[in-house]
């Protein structure tokens, strides 16, 4: 709960990477696709000017979006870096990159668009990608809709930067390329699921598992203490755990619990699947959240606390959507098992029920003990 957002900890990695003192982070796809007048595949050259709009050229291989007739061609390109403009503009520095680059119009040349906000160099502006054609998996039409385009184009610069992906490549893996809603995208995951690149295998299955896939999980559990040695990975897979795996059926409940209350496990591992079990709010995750009631780690007793006492005080399932807006923790008029010590003892996160942890423990314990025959255990 109190952490920080996936965006902050983008726009951090990004500035520390970057030697920048100000925070930059991704812009949205959607907001890309729709902003930019020209989408093409290109390869920069010439030169420009820190602290100025001096321009570069780009030679457009594949048009995306906008003027089809630009393929082949060279076109000038101004690039705001966002330095305080001097007195003098700095040296000149060589435009270099081939990739996915997104412009808008002007009067004079194409302002260039960049993928990231802030005052991040050239490199850091476009989507890094080969200019040759388009891997056959992700070949599309030109009748596809814009967003396919895209996200073919998209996927493609993903599977083929292998395990060294750029960090605005990076930056989304963590539930942005979701946005894009396309099947390509789907397309992508599934083939690096089962990728022999480690990196991506982790990638695949975290794109998979957000979108619910409980088979992802299940192939995610079985290699949870082989993917801590891939720690940036690792990571995208336990928040899309965490965060974004909301799936109710059966399967997928028991692959959690199972996960959830293995000691085995990687504890992070442990921890996300039992905070996505405690967001669920169903009967079926209950025996799993008990069970995490007596575990040593006072981080599984934290969420078995709070998704017990949100199941039985009646909430709705809890969403990344939900949380900005703390719909999840909207109290319906009714709920079967809701009374007032259910309320009494009812709190979310380790700030909230680390002051009385011990208290909440036992009654919970007591509560289960009571109602796990009525409940069909």
């Amino acid at each position: 709960m109190n952490r920080m957002s996936h965006w902050g900890v983008i726009g951090l990695l990004l500035a520390i990477s970057l030697g920048q003192g100000n925070l930059v982070g991704p812009r949205s796809l959607l907001a890309l696709e729709q902003n930019a007048d020209l989408i093409v595949v290109a390869t920069a050259s010439g030169t420009f000017r820190v602290g100025s709009t001096e321009g570069f050229s780009l030679q457009v291989g594949r048009v995306i979006k906008g003027d089809p007739s630009l393929a082949g061609s060279v076109i000038g390109v101004h690039f705001a870096d966002g330095t305080p403009s001097p007195t003098q503009a700095g040296p000149a520095i060589t435009a270099t990159g081939t990739g996915l680059w997104f412009l808008q119009h002007s009067l004079s040349a194409w302002l260039l668009l960049p993928v990231v906000q802030g005052s991040v160099p050239l490199s850091m502006t476009f989507f890094p990608q080969s200019v040759g054609p388009i891997l056959s998996a992700y070949d599309y039409s030109p009748a596809a809709s814009l967003s396919d385009k895209f996200a073919s184009e998209i996927c493609f610069a993903i599977e083929g930067a292998n395990s060294s992906l750029p960090l605005q490549l990076y930056d989304l893996q963590y539930g942005l390329l979701d946005q894009l809603n396309s099947p390509v995208v789907a397309l992508l995951y599934e083939r690096m699921a089962n990728s022999t690149s480690a990196q991506q295998q982790i990638l695949g299955l975290s794109g998979l598992i957000r979108g619910g896939s409980g088979t992802a999980l299940a192939t995610a559990a079985h290699g949870g203490s082989a993917f801590g040695a891939y720690p940036m990975e690792n990571g995208i897979l336990l928040q899309s755990i965490r965060d974004y795996f909301r799936a109710a059926d059966t399967n997928s409940i028991t692959t959690l619990g199972q996960a959830a209350i293995n000691s085995t496990n990687p504890t992070a591992f442990r921890e996300a699947d039992a905070h996505a079990l405690a967001a669920i709010h169903t009967i079926g995750t209950l025996s799993y959240l008990a069970t995490l009631l007596g575990d040593p780690d006072p981080n599984l007793q934290i969420e078995a606390i709070g998704g017990m006492g949100a199941f039985a005080n009646g909430l709705p399932v809890q969403t990344a959507v939900g949380v900005p807006s703390l719909a999840y923790l909207q109290l319906p008029s009714k709920a079967p098992y809701r009374t007032a010590d259910t309320m009494a003892h009812f709190a979310l996160g380790s700030r909230a029920i680390q002051q009385n942890e011990a208290s909440y423990v036992s009654f919970w314990k007591q509560w289960w003990s009571q109602q796990q025959t009525t409940l069909g255990f």
